[in-house]
């Protein structure tokens, strides 16, 4: 017998068979504070720490993309190709459930571009709805302004708006920001398919560490969200994990994030 493991879950299952699809994107060339390039073995490590039913979903961890540093461009196409590979490789069966472990936030666009969401819930401290910044139209602060013209984007915990910004969520139809008391009072039922995009500076920084730690929510804020949302969504990403240590507290997070929603969306409790 061979005691060695790939990944974070008992046995790793084809890709045919998985009901969800883990997908690490170490992507973080646009990053203006803190990189996010380890995120992906972040949390992996976290979740092999993590107690858990985990073991009871079918599972298969893909491992990394192999980003293209420096170019969102051409990192964004391999996103684009693998999201089209892993339905090949599914021939006629359903589209797994896809999560995405970044990396910035600007992974989030190419992986919308791909899955076609109809609704995109956002929890994250920043809008990231600019047209550009700094002159490049494909940032982690814009990829919302562009995903906003194919999916409704709702924003929760938003605490950082630029003057640009507040203009943009005023006029656009398309993007709507509350905090997350008020959400789960206006969205019982959501258009589909929905995709989860979480930015972990969404938390205060006394849980995280991340780029721009301008975030307020405690955990125990979001898991009514998680709860409301878990057999709604099709796809989810986490992103912006800068922990540079293992094991380290955003990476317990993300997992505990994983966690709550994998085993309530696929394990009867």
């Amino acid at each position: 017998m061979l005691y060695t493991s790939e990944t974070f879950v008992p046995y790793n299952h084809p890709l045919r068979e998985a009901e969800v699809v883990f997908l690490g994107i170490p992507f973080s060339s646009t990053s203006t504070g803190s990189h996010s390039n380890y995120g992906p073995t972040v949390v992996r490590e976290a979740l092999k720490l993590t107690e858990s039913r985990l073991g009871r979903i079918a599972i298969a961890d893909i491992g990394d993309l192999e980003v293209v540093p420096g170019s969102f461009e051409l990192t964004a196409q391999r996103i684009k190709d693998t999201v089209e590979e892993i339905a090949l490789e599914r021939s006629n069966k359903p589209f797994p459930f896809l999560l995405a472990v970044g990396g910035n936030h600007s992974i989030t666009l190419p992986l919308c571009e791909a899955l076609k969401p109809k609704t995109i819930v956002v929890l994250d401290a920043h809008a990231d709805c600019r047209a550009d910044y700094l002159g490049n139209p494909h940032t982690h602060q814009t990829w919302a302004w562009h995903a906003s013209k194919f999916a409704k984007i709702i924003n929760i915990g938003l605490n950082a708006l630029s003057t640009e910004e507040e203009k943009e969520v005023a006029e656009n139809p398309n993007i709507e920001c509350m905090p997350p008391e008020v959400f789960c009072e206006a969205y019982e039922k959501l258009e589909g398919p929905v995709h989860l995009s979480i930015d972990v500076d969404v938390f205060d920084p006394s849980y995280v560490t991340t780029g721009l730690p301008e975030g307020r929510l405690k955990p125990e804020q979001i898991w009514p969200i998680l709860e409301m949302l878990a057999l709604q969504i099709s796809s989810m990403d986490i992103v912006e994990i800068a922990d540079t240590q293992l094991p380290g507290k955003t990476g317990f997070l993300a997992a505990r994030i994983i966690k709550n929603v994998l085993e309530q969306k696929f394990i009867e409790l």
